[in-house]
């Protein structure tokens, strides 16, 4: 701020955070007033209780509320900001760092946009390894502050790529290195995308992205399933940030090697949408951290090895999978996630199996699911629905036909037996003898 208390860049950072600040302050106040006036209107509920009977059992809930009332606005207000990280802060308190090396961690990096020479006059990377930013002092000597910088032998020819770049972003970085002060300059700017060299014309890829697991499946041109491979992640969020991204980096550039080997696209997820409901505080980051960090850097990653990728839309893969392929493949649901969003990724169209198809002709209208009628996942969310009212949980085990079949004859008792009962396994009242058998006949006849 010695040198740049005149930018109209660092004012306008300021005015900014100071409106933001006075606007949090409004809102602020106006949920304390409302938590004024929620009291208010309970004690008055307590006292007409009170009036007229005292052992009403509705005083101890009123009570509760007025309690948690009250300590929400005694506790209620802004906690203080604290720059330069939790770790640093503590290690001050504790006194293990002193005033001066705080600073330095809190005041570790300072990054400006610049364009090409002779357009931004704000910044400037000069072929003579020096870094000119203008701090917009009128003292002599004061008006620009040179940096100068030095590379190894294996970054000339990128610095050449910088030289000649129309964008780029200059971070200088400074850090306590064995008691030792130094200064590091990272440069990020942009490149022309290259060609698609793996595209759709032999398949896809898909990828079914998740906290825990990756699953990725090869698929042809007809859609069907080639080979697969589950990529496994650590726990993200006992990570530094930095870690973490060096880790997913690692991660997903096993997902592009897998591309590169197959020569084929990347079909993922729309997970662009926003979160609507919550879950607890450690799953919230977990998710937040992955979403806003994993699907941009593996976009990146496919621009720069020339991997062809479409997002597709997300819902209804987790039912399809179990409902349809869990026990035709009997792969995790992971994996067959990635196989269904890959198949949608080329365009097909996942039909609902006939034994489906005759359930809920017997159930008829009962079930209307939140749904467009005209979506195409309208019946998939119907036969869920019934699954999910009967109890009905696991796929993968000849155990849940036998629910199937006596969940026909349930719904429809006037249903007499069905012409091959003896080749299925079926006993003249329609109850399963061989279990085994059933399965054969099933398959055979591609009902699932």
């Amino acid at each position: 701020m010695a040198y740049c208390h005149n930018n109209p860049y660092v004012n306008s950072i300021l005015l900014e955070n100071q409106q933001k600040f006075h606007q949090q302050m409004t809102w602020l106040e106006k949920y304390r007033s409302y938590l004024q006036a929620k009291g208010a209107v309970i004690q008055d509920k307590i006292g007409t209780i009170n009036s007229i009977h005292k052992g009403d059992r509705r005083l101890r809930g009123l009570y509760a509320r007025l309690s948690v009332i009250q300590n929400r606005l005694r506790t209620y207000q802004f906690k203080p900001l604290i720059s330069g990280g939790k770790r640093a802060f503590r290690d001050r308190i504790r006194h293990k760092l002193t005033r001066q090396e705080f600073k330095i961690h809190r005041d570790a990096s300072f990054t400006c946009v610049g364009k090409k020479q002779g357009v931004n006059l704000n910044i400037k990377v000069l072929t003579t390894k020096k870094v000119k930013i203008r701090t917009f002092s009128k003292a002599k000597g004061k008006k620009w502050l040179t940096i100068p910088f030095s590379g190894n032998e294996k970054q000339d020819p990128l610095l050449q790529t910088l030289f000649q770049a129309a964008k780029y972003t200059v971070t200088v970085k400074r850090l306590l290195v064995k008691k030792e002060l130094r200064y590091y300059v990272h440069f990020s700017y942009e490149l022309p995308e290259p060609e698609e060299r793996y595209a759709f014309e032999n398949g896809a890829i898909g990828l079914d992205m998740n906290y825990q697991v990756l699953g990725l499946t090869n698929v042809d041109q007809s859609g069907q399933l080639l080979s697969y491979q589950p990529i496994r992640l650590r726990n993200l969020y006992s990570l530094r940030r930095n870690q973490g991204m060096n880790y997913l980096s690692f991660k997903l550039d096993k997902i592009l090697n897998y591309c590169v080997h197959k020569k084929k696209g990347l079909i993922i997820e729309d997970l662009a949408f926003p979160q609507y409901f919550s879950y607890n505080k450690p799953l919230n980051r977990k998710l937040n951290q992955f979403k806003t960090a994993a699907v941009e850097l593996l976009k990146r990653k496919c621009l720069k090895r020339g991997v062809a990728y479409r997002e597709v839309f997300p819902g209804y893969t987790s039912q399809i999978t179990k409902y349809k392929y869990s026990r035709l493949h009997n792969l995790s649901g992971h994996i067959l996630a990635s196989y269904v969003i890959a198949r949608r990724g080329l365009g097909f169209q996942e039909d609902l199996p006939p034994i489906y198809q005759r359930l809920l002709a017997q159930v008829g209208g009962a079930l209307k699911p939140r749904l467009n009628p005209s979506s195409p996942y309208y019946k998939w969310a119907q036969i869920h629905d019934l699954f999910k009212h009967s109890g009905i949980t696991s796929f993968k085990t000849a155990k849940i036909l036998p629910k199937v079949v006596l969940m026909q004859y349930i719904l429809n008792p006037a249903t007499g037996a069905q012409p091959d009962n003896l080749r299925a396994g079926l006993s003249p009242t329609g109850k399963i003898e061989d279990c085994h058998k059933f399965w054969n006949f099933v398959e055979n006849n591609r009902f699932l």
